[in-house]
Formats: structure tokens, sequence, C-alpha cells
């Protein structure tokens, strides 16, 4: 049997930006793992103990997400104990999800993603960082145009 070559992959910056991406929620789940968090639910933990009391539109918006796909990792953070749905003081029929006092004793986590961006930007210099950090929004703002060129 002859020997077989290396398989050369093609400079395909898809499957560089989806690696480095797969590789980093794993780090991250990793990280978290010793918290009984998910990065799903760190996520919007972030984002309440930046503005507690948000619609699930505002929480999908800011966590990538799709409202039914924020609405199930709410439903699982209620079920844990970190948030609660309350009805809006202003008009019953809005729900806000609220930080519980659980979900507030997370708040020492708030730092989490500048630990990750140590590990992740090690051997970078700053301006090399802010260069990748500008170059990776171009490259996903690009990503987002649907039917141009």
């Amino acid at each position: 049997m002859a020997t077989k070559k290396p398989l050369v992959r093609p400079k395909a910056l898809g499957r560089v930006l989806n690696f480095a991406a797969g590789a980093s929620t794993a780090m991250c789940q990793e990280m978290l793992s010793e918290h009984d968090l998910t990065l799903a639910q760190w996520v919007i933990l972030s984002a309440l103990w930046r503005q507690d009391g948000m619609l699930i539109n505002e929480i999908a918006d800011y966590s990538g997400n799709n409202a039914p796909a924020a609405s199930r990792i709410v439903d699982r953070m209620e079920e844990a104990g970190l948030v609660q749905r309350v009805p809006s003081d202003s008009d019953k029929r809005v729900v806000l999800v609220c930080l519980t006092e659980r979900g507030r004793s997370y708040e020492y986590l708030s730092d989490f993603h500048e630990q990750v961006n140590a590990k992740l930007l090690k051997g970078l210099s700053e301006e090399e960082a802010d260069q990748l950090f500008e170059l990776l929004a171009r490259v996903d703002a690009n990503a987002r145009v649907r039917g141009a060129d």
C-alpha cells in the first residue's frame, strides 16, 4: 500500500474562524464549569449585571441568539434559580428577566471575558490585539451582507 501524502487544508478563513470559535468556546465552557455555569448563561448574566430587567428580545440581541433560543436558555436559568421573569410595573403584559440573589452572587465573574481575552491574545501586542478586533469586526460585517456583490 502506497503511503498517503498528508492532506493539505485549503487556506479558508471560514474554517479557521470556525475552529478558533469552537476551541475558544470549549475553553470557556471548561473555565466556567467549576462555577456550574455555561457560557450561554454567563453571557446573559453579564448583560443583566449591567442592566437588570431586560426583555427576551434585548437578551437575544445582546447574546447573539434568536429570541426562542434566548428564551430556552432563560428557562434553564430560571430553573437553576439564577433569574426570574417579572411583569413590568408599567405594563403587566411586558415580562422582564431579572436577576435573583443567586444570579447576583456570580457577579465576581463579571471580568471573565478579560480572563478569556488574556488567554486568547497571549503573545500579541496591544496594537495587534486592537487590529485583530477591528479586522474581525469587518469580517463579521462582510459576512452579514446578503446578496451584495
